[in-house]
């Protein structure tokens, strides 16, 4: 209470900012992230009729092909009434939040925020079901970002066929590196490409998003599961940019709504079924009217580059930090240069891709792709040299824009018109998407390179990958093996980290003993030669598992893990045969590593569950017991009678020893005076297992236990982006030597 009497004059006091706000994306920020109390009243903007005017064109989804981005581009949002011929595949309206958490799983941390206080703070997705199904919420919270690629969720939403044709993650980023992707979270560390094609947003009823434009100029899909929204959308003129920029930069966001200040403001209500598109650059507000399950995802493309770029600018002068910007945003710009120059022009500025013949035929541009071009070099150009981030994979970046410079020459006639044909320049008009999702695509050759951070927490292309991060064939379980039918050993490095066993449960992985020791090609295989699988014949979506009579004909390099048919690289190596791997089904040194002589000089595959199980006959044959016994022809079963042994032993742990309720010496006894290979000193178990399982089979804990082979893991191609720091491509240096 004030101490001042009736007479004492009334001071106003301002409200204390000390940080100036910085414009955020919806996906990356909290909604109603506001300093202080609004002075709006947010309830008179659902209600006023100020926003009646519609800048919402409402469509079918068949209407939304390339054809119409190529003949009107993409600079008004679309409204879909219903997902239908979109190609948008989403769950059933029941879907709840409780199996977001099954797919993402319990301990999922999640970035929530706490409206009333304004700050962010983490929240297992267990906790957050909780809340979220409360009816009686003590506070306002909403989930900043859920990014589900690479989790169990993402098979179950496939984003609109649209956006998987044109989205420049899909058709530009080197196909390498977003394979070499595996970790779920959104940790800058862990990225390899820009992982932001799949959110799921769960916002409480009274959520608001101000005024904002989406990160890197990205365009936006987005479907309303379960709930409602409410859009405020500003059309990015000149003028409005000009507008937005003065508004974030005042830092009176809370006291002025936004809408109220550009001569034109729009408002739609999206309810539980329609589809949104929002294109690059639009200033959109968000409200949560009830509780809401949202799937969307921002994607860059070659129809908006202007506006994209323009956006970029706008980050710049706003002050945006660097997080919430798009990832990699420099890096894509450069891949896409390389990416036309290499499909208009056949020259390839990426290493160890081959150039490759020019069409036959003028490919006429559009003008938005045309005009997109030129703004890039232009961009690229204007940037300081601390911050152009070439990426490591592109040899000779003058040389790219002596490149670039030729095609904008070639292509400066070309007729509008004569651009429209039906298929995106960036991708291959001869294959239809889900083909081309599907064949295995070759992997690139590593260069060295040093990894190099931006700012201080970025990854850097171009820089060698952790070994967890390579890329990864996934093989699947023969079920036939012993190894297969066998229980946890509940000893193993991974065991101990199991729940059931008392750990923590973080690592997700096999009992090494459980390891397959077969493992086969999935069905999906399909040959980087001809396209076809392991029975030739051409894959479909969805494939269906379905038994085989014959075994698949393709083959996997242990050295490239290239999956080829013998036929198919045998026409382009007659003369020299691969050397097929005995211990594992569909596996050899191709004749292209045979004939380049890089199967000399690498390690090769090695199994730490094929070498647990000689361990045990070893030691069961040291024992006398006969656990595995000989076969009349001779080889040992070690799946019939190791099961028969596992029966007859039946064990218990008690203080951390095994006893046996057997007459016969375990299988996995150890003599007293020999050590213990199968459970090393504790202070010693995780390092040594750690360092033999270097370049092994890996296998997931995931439901299905699939088996993993990872690649080499010195392949330093397998890159990230590069920190600022790197010379111009305009200037007469070669970064080649880099």
């Amino acid at each position: 209470m004030s101490n001042s009497g009736p007479d004492t004059p009334l001071k106003r006091q301002l409200r204390d900012r000390k940080d100036r706000k910085a414009y955020v994306d919806d996906w990356a920020l909290g909604e109603d992230e506001l300093d202080g109390k609004r002075s709006f009243n947010l309830q008179e903007k659902l209600e006023s009729d100020s926003y009646s005017q519609s800048y919402v064109r409402e469509m079918s989804g068949s209407d939304l092909t390339i054809t119409y981005l190529q003949r009107h581009g993409f600079s008004t949002p679309l409204l879909f009434r219903e997902k239908s011929g979109l190609g948008l595949h989403v769950p059933t309206s029941n879907f709840t939040v409780n199996d977001v958490r099954t797919c993402v799983g319990s301990r999922r941390m999640l970035d929530v925020m706490d409206v009333s206080t304004q700050k962010n703070f983490e929240m297992a997705m267990k906790e957050w079901q909780r809340y979220y199904e409360d009816p009686n919420k003590d506070k306002l919270l909403n989930v900043i970002s859920l990014e589900f690629s690479h989790t169990k969720l993402e098979n179950y939403i496939h984003t609109p066929s649209i956006v998987r044709q044109i989205d420049w993650v899909d058709c530009v980023w080197p196909r390498h590196l977003k394979e070499a992707q595996t970790d779920p979270t959104n940790i800058i560390d862990e990225m390899f490409y820009p992982k932001v094609q799949k959110y799921c947003l769960m916002s409480v009823k009274g959520c608001y998003t101000d005024f904002h434009i989406d990160f890197g100029g990205s365009s936006v899909w987005y479907h309303i599961l379960r709930g409602a929204k409410v859009f405020w959308l500003i059309p990015p003129t000149e003028h409005n940019m000009k507008l937005y920029e003065q508004w974030v930069l005042s830092g009176k966001q809370g006291d002025i709504f936004f809408g109220d200040t550009v001569e034109k403001c729009s408002r739609i209500t999206l309810v539980e079924g329609n589809t949104f598109f929002i294109p690059s650059g639009w200033i959109h507000a968000v409200y949560t009217p009830k509780d809401s399950l949202v799937f969307g995802g921002n994607f860059l493309h070659s129809y908006s580059i202007d506006k994209q770029i323009r956006v970029a600018n706008v980050e710049e002068t706003t002050k945006v930090a660097q997080k919430f910007r798009y990832p990699f945003f420099t890096e894509m710009l450069w891949y896409v240069l390389c990416r036309y120059v290499h499909v208009l022009l056949g020259h390839s500025h990426l290493r160890d891709i081959p150039d490759m013949e020019p069409p036959q035929k003028h490919i006429h541009l559009t003008a938005l792709e045309l005009h997109g071009i030129k703004a890039i070099v232009t961009y690229l150009h204007k940037l300081p040299t601390t911050k152009k981030n070439i990426p490591d994979l592109i040899a000779d970046p003058v040389a790219l824009i002596k490149d670039v410079r030729t095609l904008v020459e070639q292509h400066r006639h070309d007729l509008p018109d004569r651009s429209v044909t039906g298929f995106p320049v960036l991708c291959n008009p001869d294959m239809k998407y889900g083909e081309r999702r599907l064949t295995f695509i070759k992997s690139f050759v590593g260069h060295g390179g040093k990894m190099r951070r931006v700012g201080p927490k970025g990854p850097a292309l171009g820089a060698k990958p952790k070994a967890k991060a390579g890329p990864r064939r996934r093989r699947t379980r023969c079920k036939k093996c012993a190894a297969c039918h066998q229980n946890d050993c509940g000893e193993c490095v991974f065991c101990q980290d199991m729940v059931k066993f008392g750990g923590s449960g973080r690592a997700k992985q096999t009992c090494i003993m459980r390891q397959c020791l077969q493992p086969m090609l999935p069905v999906t295989a399909a040959c980087s030669i001809c396209g076809l699988d392991g029975w030739g014949q051409q894959l479909a979506l969805p494939v269906h598992k379905l038994a085989k009579d014959a075994p698949s004909s393709l083959m996997e390099c242990s050295v490239c893990y290239e999956i080829v048919h013998p036929d198919c690289v045998g026409k382009i190596c007659p003369d020299i045969s691969g050397q097929v791997n005995e211990d594992l089904p569909n596996s050899w040194e191709c004749p292209k590593c045979v004939r380049d002589g890089k199967n000399s000089e690498y390690r090769p595959r090695h199994f730490r569950a094929r070498r647990k199980w000689d361990q045990r006959r070893k030691s069961a044959a040291s024992e006398g017991g006969g656990a595995l016994k000989e076969d009349d022809d001779g080889p040992m079963s070690d799946e019939s009678d190791s099961e028969e042994m596992m029966e007859e032993h039946k064990s218990s742990r008690i203080g951390g020893h095994w006893t046996f309720t057997g007459d016969k010496a375990p299988p996995m006894k150890m003599s007293k005076h020999e050590p213990d290979r199968l459970t090393p000193p504790p202070e010693q178990s995780q390092r040594n297992i750690l360092d033999d399982l270097r370049g092994d089979m890996m296998m997931s804990d995931d439901d299905d236990r699939d088996a993993m082979t990872p690649s080499p893991t010195s392949s330093p191609n397998m890159s990230r982006p590069p920190t600022p720091g790197s010379p111009s491509p305009l200037t007469s240096q070669s970064r080649g030597s880099n």
